[in-house]
């Protein structure tokens, strides 16, 4: 596997780096992240969650074969997955200071906007983004 990763769908309210495909953790007792929405991602930033699904990268993560991924994932995403500490003082995504969001007022660790408030103008902007991009 070397061909190259494609990064997540665009949108203007995620926050993950958008030249990188991140990963989405799912825990074991919940639904699967829905393709077009945002969700988070191992780098804590938020993504939107791509159609197809990284199968075969997950199967090298958990086999240990972390030399053999393919390139255009997300370093922090990997490190998360892999046990280690995705907030590297050196790393090109660092952490978001908290703020308070811009819309409801309350503490945002996602920048800007907090995490359901950028969910919302996400759900409100998906299905224009047609339009808006033409």
């Amino acid at each position: 596997m070397t061909t190259r990763i494609p990064p997540n769908p665009h949108s203007p309210y995620a926050n993950a780096l958008p030249n990188a495909r991140h990963l989405l953790p799912v825990p074991i007792f919940f639904p699967p992240p829905i393709p077009g929405k945002l969700a988070l991602t191992g780098c804590a930033r938020m993504a939107v969650v791509p159609t197809e699904t990284l199968r075969d990268v997950t199967d090298l993560i958990e086999a240990g074969r972390i030399g053999e991924l393919p390139p255009g994932l997300c370093v922090e995403c990997v490190t998360a997955a892999t046990g280690g500490d995705p907030e590297d003082p050196e790393d090109d995504h660092p952490a978001i200071a908290p703020m308070a969001c811009r819309d409801c007022g309350g503490l945002s660790s996602q920048g800007v906007w907090c995490a359901l408030c950028r969910q919302e103008l996400h759900d409100a902007w998906w299905p224009t983004r047609e339009a808006a991009t033409s």
